[in-house]
């Protein structure tokens, strides 16, 4: 079987890990530009040392099969990302690593930053060493449509080998902030989710073209084995 068809283990090497739906007090630094302030070196410079070949070594002795690029909210990095993976392509065939990135949108047309994720997925769609693209940590309502995005770009730029990997958070928005009056959790929850069911989500995910479907944030073990209870298979 394909790594994808079976239990595989994988590890993430995410930069910011925040996701698009945040709320900041309005006098805190939420800066959302290209980079997130830093320079291309410096993003450049992270990934490199994160994908050095005694890393991707011992990922390999343990058995990982794919490195997951995630929570991905700027063009920018984007582009890096896939400059450092096509610098590293005969380290990572040789250790047979496959990799992923997936991107948090604050809309369907937008990555966190800003950018446009039709520009991001067009990048991604391009680079050889990237085996499947998609979106977490993201509000579940936006996975369909960036779905039917990302199926066209890979079709357009004849990319259709590339797997669709979605696994959103609950769509609640995470307070980056000291709570106010009322507020119990750092995670408000909203009118629009309140009858809401990961697993039947999931399942029109899957429907639209997903090939790997999971859950981020505040997505519980409990939805995931409801999910695979429903499908009738992992």
């Amino acid at each position: 079987k394909q790594w994808y068809q079976r239990r595989v283990r994988a590890t993430t090497i995410p930069r910011r890990a925040e996701t698009a739906n945040r709320e900041h007090n309005d006098k805190d630094d939420c800066f959302r530009g290209e980079g997130y302030g830093f320079k291309a070196s410096d993003i450049r410079l992270y990934f490199n040392a994160r994908l050095e070949e005694d890393i991707l070594h011992h990922a390999s002795k343990c058995d990982v099969a794919v490195i997951a690029f995630e929570t991905v909210g700027d063009l920018l990095e984007v582009k890096i990302i896939c400059e450092v993976l096509n610098s590293k392509s005969d380290l990572l065939n040789e250790k047979a690593l496959s990799t992923w990135v997936t991107l948090t949108c604050g809309t369907e047309d937008t990555v966190d930053t800003g950018g446009s994720v039709t520009s991001c997925i067009e990048v991604l769609a391009a680079c050889p060493q990237v085996t499947g693209v998609g979106v977490n940590c993201t509000e579940p309502h936006l996975v369909a449509p960036i779905i039917g995005k990302i199926k066209q770009v890979l079709k357009d730029c004849n990319a259709e080998e590339k797997l669709i990997v979605v696994y959103p958070n609950s769509g609640e928005t995470y307070l980056c902030r000291g709570l106010q009056d009322g507020e119990t959790d750092h995670w408000k929850k909203h009118s629009m989710y309140e009858d809401w069911k990961y697993a039947d989500a999931a399942k029109e995910w899957i429907e639209s073209g997903a090939n790997i479907v999971g859950g981020c944030c505040r997505i519980t073990a409990d939805d995931i084995a409801e999910l695979v209870e429903n499908l009738g298979r992992v």
